[in-house]
Parts: structure tokens; sequence; C-alpha cells
């Protein structure tokens, strides 16, 4: 009788051994199913910031040649300052602030989407610090901070403005249109 019963129980093993390699072999392919999920939300993840930081880029590259256009056909140039009662050469130096602005934006939204890494972002801060030296790109944020987002207006602020002692708090002066030194600063 112990004979019959030897093939009932080696099926049994036979059948638990199998059961738990099927068990061990679904967590295992439950482990890597998910972290093959999370590779993939992570991709789709940076494909969206990638997306918008070069969307981003096209609009303010878009808007910079539309500027340029006007800038460097000095008949429309003047026309467009003149029916706008502007000061051509003021006018000219806003907008070259402005794209200067707008080119820190996309450095700085390059940045939080993961596009420019820490150590690339670090030399690029201090080109951006030099910007802000100039008066009329520092008088041109005062007048337009405002528009930018929270967090972007934050890191200017805190990052790349120069800091002023209280005695230097007051507003710039506006652009008299006289030429300025490579600080920024009137000539005169």
């Amino acid at each position: 009788m112990s004979s019959g019963a030897e093939p009932g129980v080696f099926a049994d093993l036979l059948m638990v051994a199998i059961t738990f390699i099927a068990t061990v072999a679904n967590i295992l392919l439950w482990f890597t199913t998910r972290a093959t999920l999370k590779v993939l939300v992570e991709q789709v993840r940076h494909q969206f910031q990638n997306s918008y930081s070069v969307a981003q880029g096209d609009v303010i590259s878009a808007h910079r040649e539309l500027f340029f256009g006007i800038l460097n056909n000095p008949s429309l140039l003047e026309s467009f300052t003149r029916a706008n009662g502007l000061d051509m050469k003021a006018w000219e130096i806003e907008k070259i602030s402005e794209f200067l602005i707008n080119q820190v934006l996309i450095g700085y939204v390059n940045f939080k989407n993961a596009i420019i890494s820490e150590i690339y972002f670090e030399g690029f801060k201090q080109d951006a610090r030099s910007l802000f030296l100039y008066q009329t790109v520092c008088q041109h944020w005062a007048r337009v901070s405002h528009v930018h987002s929270d967090d972007f207006r934050h890191f200017v602020e805190a990052e790349l403005l120069p800091h002023k002692s209280a005695a230097q708090e007051k507003a710039a002066p506006p652009y008299s249109g006289e030429p300025l030194n490579n600080q920024g600063a009137s000539n005169r």
C-alpha cells in the first residue's frame, strides 16, 4: 500500500514546488514591471518638460525675431516708434533689455525642466548675474517682473540681482538715452 501513496505525495510535492516557483516568478515579474513603469513615467515626464522648454524657447525666439525685424529696418523702426509716441533709441534699449531677460528665462526654464544640469547652470547664473549689472536691464526688470512667474521672479531677485545696501535701495532713474559704460551706468 505504501507504494501507491508515494506517487500521490510526489505529485503533491511537485504541485507545491511548481506553485511556489510560479508565485516567485509572478512576484519578480511584478517588481520588474513596476520598475519598468517607473522608468517609463519618468521618461514621459522628462519628454513633457523638454517639450515645454522647446515651446517656451520657440515663443521667445519668435518674439525676438519679430522685434529684431523692426529694429533692423530703419524705416519701419522710425514709423513704429513715431506712431506709438516712443523715443526710438530708448525703445531699442528697452527691447534689448527685454531680450536679455527672456534669454535668462529660457535658461531657467531649461534648468527647472532638467534640460540643463546643475553644473552647467552655475556658469549660466554667473553670466546672467552680469546682465543684471546693466542699469537698463534692472530698470526693465523693475517694470516687467510682475508678469513673470513667482518662481522665476524669486530666482532673479534672490540669485541674480546685485544686492544693494539700504542706502542704494532706491529705484534706478529711467534710461536717459545717454551711452552707458560696461557696468550699465551713465558715462557722465
